[in-house]
């Protein structure tokens, strides 16, 4: 966990996974990573020269920079980096005209695109991006295999990314899969196996007694892995549970009309929609930790006051 990081092309990281696993990232042109298929078991890269020019990147992709915070354990000064790593430029992406209201789409109905990124401009969006190809087969490996979809990746999700890649000597991504082929497969889906499988915690820690104790008091544990995880802003978490609790007090007030309930799970939905921007804007984003912490809070919610909505439906709107 570094306590300061600047973003330094060619600057080369260790980055730890496990207990015992690192590996090695070098820093392209912002915000754009290469990741070598190059293993330590007790982050030894520095005893010898190594020179990555002899090396062909294991994948590259956008990553944040309070990745690199929490999971770099310094930089290596005794690597060379490779200077011949091009940036992708074409990048798998939804599709503008069903933005806003996916929900109303089937999964197979959803549509994406390959878009065009400028690497001297840089992400210009969903509507800024240029489409080069409409509507692509989401079975086609040649998909699967080549192209990135559009985003930055961070926080757990993006270690678990990391580690699957490595143990299967591929380049995977989970939440690629997820959303073109409607499976993920693969194994330590929950922060607590991450864990168990000896992934660090990054610092996490309880940074806030009096408001767990009020939780358990509640028998509802708003986020508590958000609050404990410091890939996410606290005073951002603190807005993502006020849009919960505005659902609150309408069900406490003895609403159990569950069309008018959803009718407010949808507005808390789109609420924290709206959130993503500033997450992003604070090195952080609505991932795999986020979107369980946030399905588990409002799932105990509707648990706790006997309303009859799964989680799915309750949480139809979101785009995270």
């Amino acid at each position: 966990m570094l306590k300061r990081f600047v973003w330094k092309k060619n600057d080369i990281h260790s980055i730890q996974l496990k207990e015992n696993v690192y590996i090695i990232a070098q820093l392209l042109e912002s915000p754009y990573v290469a990741f070598f298929n190059i293993t330590s078991e007790r982050n030894h890269f520095d005893e010898k020269p190594l020179d990555l020019n002899t090396f062909k990147p294991f994948g590259v992709c956008m990553v944040l920079k309070g990745f690199f915070k929490q999971c770099s354990v310094g930089k290596l000064k005794n690597v060379q980096p490779n200077l011949n790593i091009p940036i992708p430029e074409i990048f798998i992406s939804s599709d503008r005209g069903q933005w806003g209201n996916r929900s109303e789409f089937s999964d197979i109905e959803l549509i994406y695109n390959l878009v065009r990124i400028d690497p001297t401009v840089g992400d210009k969006g969903l509507m800024g991006n240029e489409i080069i190809q409409y509507n692509i087969d989401r079975n086609d490996p040649n998909m699967l295999n080549n192209y990135e979809i559009v985003g930055y990746n961070t926080g757990y999700e993006f270690v678990r990314r990391l580690i699957l890649s490595i143990e299967n000597g591929r380049w995977i991504d989970p939440l690629k899969e997820q959303r073109l082929l409607g499976i993920d497969n693969y194994p330590l889906q929950t922060v607590e196996e991450m864990w168990q499988a000896g992934v660090p915690k990054y610092g996490v820690e309880d940074k806030d007694g009096n408001r767990q104790n009020e939780n358990e008091a509640a028998q509802i544990s708003y986020l508590i892995e958000m609050y404990n995880d410091p890939f996410y802003p606290e005073f951002l978490v603190d807005k993502v549970k006020e849009c919960i609790l505005r659902v609150v007090p309408f069900i406490e007030k003895g609403n159990r009309d569950v069309n008018k309930i959803q009718s407010k799970l949808d507005e808390m939905t789109i609420a924290i929609n709206d959130l993503a921007d500033e997450f992003g804007q604070n090195n952080s984003e609505l991932e795999t930790v986020a979107r369980e912490s946030i399905a588990a809070t409002v799932e105990s919610v509707l648990q706790y006051h006997k309303i009859d909505i799964v989680i799915e439906d309750a949480l139809r709107e979101r785009e995270w």
